[in-house]
Formats: C-alpha cells, sequence, structure tokens
C-alpha cells in the first residue's frame, strides 16, 4: 500500500497510512495545520496530548515547526503518579520532545510539580487550570490526541475500572501496575476535535473492537470517548491489517 486510505465506519473516519513513518508524518502534518488555522482565528490553541511512545516521532516533528508556540496551552491526557523526573514520566517525555526547539514556547501544566501534595490537592489544582486556561465548562481542547493500548485503554482510563465513566472531570485510576491520574470521557469527548493514533501490529484487535459499534466500553473503555463530530483514527497498515471495512 502506496497511498494513504480513508474510510469511513460508526462515526469515526479512518486514515490509514504503509508504515509508522508515514502515520508519523501525516499527523504531524494534520496537527500544525490545526494549530495554524486555528491560532487565525482564536487567541490561544487548547492542545490535550497522549503520553506513551507512539506519539514522540510525532511531537518531535512539531518541536520544530515555527508555529505561535506562545499561545499553545498543553496539557496531558493522564499521567502516572510518578517524580516527573522518572523515565516513566510523560512529563518527562514531552519535555524531551514537543517542549524542545521551538516547541518550548508553549505552555505546559505539569500534573506533579509539587511531589508532597496530597492526591485531592493535586486534582483540583489540575481542575483549576483547566477552567482557568480553557474558560468553559466541561473545559473544552482544540484538540486531543489519544493513544490506543493493546487492552483497549486510554488515556488511564482501564478495562472494567468501576470510575472509568464518572461524572468528573479528573480520576486516579490503577493500570498496567501503576497508580494514574486521567481525564475523563466527560471532558474528552467534549474537545472540538478528537483523534486517535494507533500504531503496530499488538493494536489489531483494540482498533477492530473501538471501530465495533457493539463492542462493550467496560472492555474496551476507548469506546467511552464519544463526539458529536467524526473522530478521526490515524493508523499505519500493521494495526489496521485486519479491519474489516
Amino acid at each position: 500500500m502506496d497511498e494513504m486510505i480513508e474510510k469511513v465506519k460508526n462515526g469515526y473516519t479512518i486514515y490509514i497510512y504503509k508504515d509508522k513513518l508515514e502515520l508519523s508524518k501525516a499527523v504531524f502534518k494534520f496537527i500544525e495545520s490545526q494549530i495554524f488555522h486555528t491560532l487565525k482565528n482564536k487567541e490561544r490553541f487548547k492542545f490535550c496530548v497522549s503520553g506513551g511512545s507512539t506519539p514522540k516521532s510525532v511531537y518531535q516533528l512539531l518541536s520544530n515547526s515555527n508555529l505561535k508556540w506562545d499561545f499553545v496551552d498543553v496539557f496531558l491526557g493522564d499521567e502516572r503518579c510518578v517524580d516527573p523526573n522518572s523515565e516513566l514520566s510523560n512529563s518527562l517525555m514531552l519535555k524531551n520532545s514537543l517542549l524542545t526547539n521551538f516547541g518550548s514556547k508553549a505552555f505546559f501544566y505539569e500534573i506533579f510539580n509539587d511531589l508532597n501534595a496530597d492526591d485531592e490537592a493535586i486534582k483540583n489544582q489540575f481542575i483549576s487550570k483547566l477552567f482557568e486556561k480553557c474558560g468553559s465548562n466541561p473545559p473544552t481542547f482544540d484538540l486531543t490526541l489519544l493513544g490506543l493500548g493493546d487492552d483497549g485503554h486510554t488515556a488511564s482510563l482501564f478495562p472494567y475500572q468501576e470510575n472509568n465513566n464518572v461524572d468528573d472531570f479528573v480520576i486516579f485510576n490503577e493500570g498496567k501496575g501503576l497508580k494514574r491520574i486521567s481525564l475523563t470521557p466527560r471532558i474528552l469527548s467534549s474537545s472540538s476535535m478528537i483523534v486517535f493514533l494507533v500504531s503496530g501490529a499488538s493494536k489489531r484487535i483494540a482498533l477492530e473492537r473501538l471501530l465495533d459499534e457493539k463492542e462493550p466500553p467496560d472492555r474496551t473503555p476507548s469506546k467511552l470517548i464519544k463526539s458529536i463530530n467524526q473522530i478521526s483514527v490515524f493508523c499505519d497498515q500493521e494495526s489496521a491489517k485486519e479491519l474489516k471495512i
């Protein structure tokens, strides 16, 4: 497959690229365009980003783009409850990728900048900053970039967790042996634009389930993310190999 393939299914627009390199370039160009055009009409661009390894190459490309980064607000959709200097920290990954070069001018909210704060204080500070920067209820991002775990999780909304879809903005959760903090479907779903970034053969089953309208969200929590607009799924051929579309 040499060209991008575009398909529409059950409220998702799926863009399939031949490999991870082409996928990363496409997502970079898409986000770059969204930032550029949004800032022509709005004072600030509110960007919710995902952690993990898949988007890192996208962030590195973005950091070298000479956009109006001083008008961009960056929030993590979730974070592991670890020291911000830990190799497990999504914040550290961002500081070494998106928030370098031109991207260093962006405002970034670091969730765990006070390691002595208790859970409730961390949660309340996070929510307070969201309201301050987004200025709406619920706080609304211009673009939310989400990953998809091989178990169907997104952000830190893991399978069969009772508080995944509570009527709140921020929750603490457990996943893959670590305590985590996460935005909830209530706030993630309110984003003006939602993009899933999916790469690799290990994601095939999770991607099939995400696109299946009959799939239960308790098993595949990424299904909890809804939108009045089409949700975009950018994926590579490896992850999309078994899709029936």
